[in-house]
């Protein structure tokens, strides 16, 4: 199982510097390496139907943090992943706020590693979340471009996954 994305310095670089005529395809690029894994993620997170939502409203802020330059490639680029992680999780408590304020009845789990960062313990953990939901996105991305019956796919799916 690879890990969540490699996070390219290069990559988060191009953003930042939003080069015409390049920075739409930076972006694409940069979609088609994290999109999957953070919709994964932010299902095993909150409410599965919001996740779509939530990952959209994250890349709408994620471009404001690059188009305003407050996004800065210092210290590696380890602790991005922390970031898209944070960024994931506080749009999904905004979800879950935004429905009980309509009255909803949603809840949303929260273990100790969503209250309290102790450091290593939870970057690995991190890690470990990101590792399998880019591993299933790749599985289910590797589905759709194969011509297996429904049998089949369910039958890998549930070998590879389960």
């Amino acid at each position: 199982m690879s890990a969540f994305p490699e996070t390219s310095a290069t990559l988060l670089v191009k953003l930042a510097a939003q080069v015409t005529g390049e920075d739409e395809a930076n972006w694409m690029r940069f979609a088609d390496l994290y999109v999957p894994a953070m919709r994964d993620f932010a299902r095993g997170h909150g409410d599965p139907s919001q996740a779509d939502d939530v990952v959209q409203e994250v890349l709408a802020r994620l471009v404001a943090v690059f188009r305003g330059n407050r996004f800065q490639v210092r210290d590696g680029v380890g602790n991005f992943r922390a970031y898209l992680a944070t960024m994931i999780r506080n749009e999904l408590y905004a979800a879950f706020r935004k429905e009980q304020a309509r009255g909803g009845g949603r809840t949303v789990p929260l273990d100790e590693a969503d209250l309290v960062d102790s450091g290593e313990s939870v970057t690995a953990a991190l890690d470990l979340e990101w590792a399998a939901a880019r591993h299933r996105a790749a599985v289910e991305h590797a589905l759709t471009k194969t011509l297996l019956s429904k049998q089949n796919r369910e039958i890998y799916r549930a070998y590879v996954l389960e």
